[in-house]
C-alpha cells in the first residue's frame, strides 16, 4: 500500500529554551541558531527562538531546595543577574526573551500557591530584566512560561493580571540527566510524531522545549535540528501568534 507523500504534511517546529542564561552552554545555543538563520536563507539573522530566563538563581544549598521541586537535584540554573552580558546578547540577537519566574520556584509547594505571590515572582523578573536587558521592552507581547510547565490555577490568574502571554510547549528530552545525544533525539522525533498524528495535517507550529543551560544540549543541538528536518519537518522562527 502507498503512502500519499503530498497529504503527510508535517507541521513546522519552533524552538524555546529554559532556565538560563548561562554562560558558554547559552552562546553556544546562540551560535547554532545564528548559523541555522544562515541555512534558512536570512544570513545576517539566526533562527529566532524564544528564551524563557530566570532573574536569579540562588547561590545557596538550603535556598534552593526551598525553591525547586522536591525530586529535583539538577540546580544549577542560569539567570539574568549572573549573565547579563549573555541575556542582552540574546535580544541583540533578535531572540524573544520571556518570563519564566524571578527564580525557578517549584508552583505546588503551599507558599506558591497564591496568585499574589505568584505575580511577586513574574514582576520581580521583569524588574530585573528591565535593569540588565532593557531592550526587550520592544517586544509586541510579553511571554510566561511556568516552571515545570506546571500551570495552577495562581499562575493562570497572575499571568492575567500581569498582561503576559502563558506559553507551553513539547518537552525534548534533553532536560533527563540520564539521556544522551542519541536518546534526545529519538525522544523528540518521538514527542514531534505524536504532535503530527493528534493534529494530522495541521499548520500549527510545535513548540519544542530544550534547555540551553546544559552542555548536552549546547554539544548536540546542531545534530537534533538537522534530524527534525530529515524527519520532514521545517523549522520555522518562534512567533507567539502562531501559537
Amino acid at each position: 500500500m502507498s503512502v500519499d507523500r503530498a497529504t503527510d504534511v508535517r507541521p513546522p517546529v519552533m524552538l524555546s529554551f529554559d532556565d538560563g542564561p548561562r554562560s558558554g552552554s547559552t552562546e553556544a545555543v546562540l551560535d547554532v541558531l545564528a548559523r541555522r538563520g544562515a541555512g534558512l536563507g536570512h544570513p545576517d539573522e539566526p533562527l529566532r527562538a524564544a528564551f524563557f530566563t530566570l532573574a536569579r538563581n540562588p547561590h545557596r544549598w538550603l535556598a534552593r531546595r526551598l525553591l525547586f521541586a522536591p525530586y529535583e537535584w539538577w540546580t544549577e540554573k542560569g539567570s539574568l543577574e549572573d549573565y547579563p552580558v549573555v541575556a542582552r546578547r540574546i535580544v541583540a540577537d533578535g531572540h524573544w526573551l520571556g518570563n519564566h519566574g524571578a527564580e525557578h520556584f517549584w508552583p505546588r509547594w503551599p507558599w506558591f500557591r497564591r496568585e499574589r505571590r505568584v505575580l511577586a515572582e513574574l514582576t520581580e523578573w521583569q524588574r530585573v530584566a528591565d535593569s540588565v536587558v532593557p531592550g526587550w521592552r520592544v517586544q509586541p507581547v510579553r511571554l510566561a512560561r511556568a516552571p515545570y510547565l506546571i500551570r495552577t490555577p495562581g499562575w493562570r490568574a497572575a499571568c492575567k493580571l500581569a498582561g503576559l502571554v502563558d506559553v507551553g510547549g513539547v518537552t525534548s528530552g534533553d532536560a533527563d540527566p540520564r539521556a544522551g545525544c542519541d536518546e534526545v533525539a529519538s525522544t523528540l522525533l518521538a514527542r514531534l510524531g505524536r504532535q503530527h498524528e493528534g493534529d494530522g495535517a495541521a499548520s500549527r507550529p510545535v513548540l519544542l522545549i530544550f534547555h540551553d543551560i546544559r552542555e548536552l544540549t549546547a554539544d548536540c543541538l546542531d545534530c537534533w535540528l538537522d534530524a527534525i528536518v530529515a524527519a520532514g519537518y521545517p523549522l520555522v522562527d518562534f512567533d507567539p501568534d502562531r501559537l
